[in-house]
Formats: structure tokens, C-alpha cells, sequence
């Protein structure tokens, strides 16, 4: 896991191009994934519906500064869009990975997932509410960066439509 980690971290450095009019991608496959896992609902209680939105709302929080903390570039010549996660945005995200795992270790008391069994619909209930946090992090997060790309690519259009001024000859 720590190399993977330390690879999309790396990655990240480098840059990576967005494309604008495709981020609704993501949000739809996990929201579509999010919509088969509640195909057989477990039982909804008062309980469950707070756990579920504040899961949402946490997951859309830390989506907005993930997306907020990515610096971007905008290629004259091409056009294309460049994303660079900042310090911040990596330190948030390496964060998340270790509140990830430290929740894992904990739920689990250390034993390999494949053994456990499960002693209550607790498990199942934080698992769904994590599907909510995951959908609402993606959905805010390619919001953001598709509000704050949007504004690029429309100036730069512009100023591809408008035709460079020549010098007259006297």
C-alpha cells in the first residue's frame, strides 16, 4: 500500500491533464455503483439516514479542498489543462489514506478482512455510509475543478476566436 501510495503521490508532482467535460464520469459510475448497493436496502433508520448525510456532507467537505488545494495550468498553444495537487492537498490526501486504514484496523481488530464475520449490521451500516462519502468526495471534487477549468478554456476560446491584430503597412 505505502508504494502505491508513494507512486499517486508522484504522480501527482508531475501533473496530470484534465479534461473538463469529463468529469461527470466518475461521480456517475460510483453514483450508478452507489444505486446497486442499495438495490437491497438495509434497514433505514433515523440513525442510518443521519449517519448516511453526515457521511455525505464530510465527503463533500473534504472533495471541496481536495479540488480547492490542485493548482492548475492552462496551455496557450494547446489548450489543454494540467492539474498539480498542492502540499496541502497531498498532506489532506495522505490523511485520508491513514484515517482510512487506522479506521480498517480498528473495525477489524487487526484480522485479515476475509476472516471476520460480521457481528452486527454495524459494519454493513459504516461500509454503505462510506459509499455516500466516496460518491459526495468525487461529485464535489469534479465540480470544483470543473468551476475553476470552465472560466480557462472559455478565455482561452476567446482569445483563439479573436484573430491577431497585424501591423498595418505605411
Amino acid at each position: 500500500m505505502a508504494a502505491v501510495l508513494i507512486w499517486r503521490l508522484s504522480r501527482q508532482q508531475k501533473g496530470r491533464p484534465v479534461k473538463p467535460s469529463r468529469l461527470w464520469i466518475r461521480p456517475a459510475i460510483i453514483g450508478a455503483l452507489l444505486a446497486l448497493a442499495f438495490l437491497h436496502p438495509p434497514a433505514i433508520t433515523p440513525l442510518s439516514l443521519e449517519i448516511f448525510a453526515a457521511a455525505a456532507v464530510l465527503g463533500l467537505g473534504f472533495g471541496y479542498f481536495l479540488a480547492r488545494h490542485q493548482h492548475f495550468t492552462l496551455d496557450p498553444e494547446t489548450g489543454k489543462i494540467t492539474s498539480k495537487m498542492s502540499p496541502f492537498g497531498m498532506m489532506l490526501f495522505v490523511g485520508l489514506f491513514a484515517a482510512r486504514t487506522i479506521f480498517r484496523l480498528v473495525t477489524t481488530g487487526g484480522q485479515a478482512p476475509d476472516k471476520l464475520m460480521a457481528h452486527s449490521d454495524q459494519i454493513l451500516l459504516y461500509t454503505d455510509a462510506g459509499l455516500f462519502f466516496v460518491f459526495a468526495l468525487v461529485s464535489a471534487q469534479a465540480w470544483e475543478i470543473w468551476r475553476r477549468t470552465k472560466p480557462m478554456l472559455d478565455e482561452h476560446a476567446a482569445r483563439q476566436a479573436i484573430p491577431e491584430a497585424k501591423p498595418e503597412a505605411e
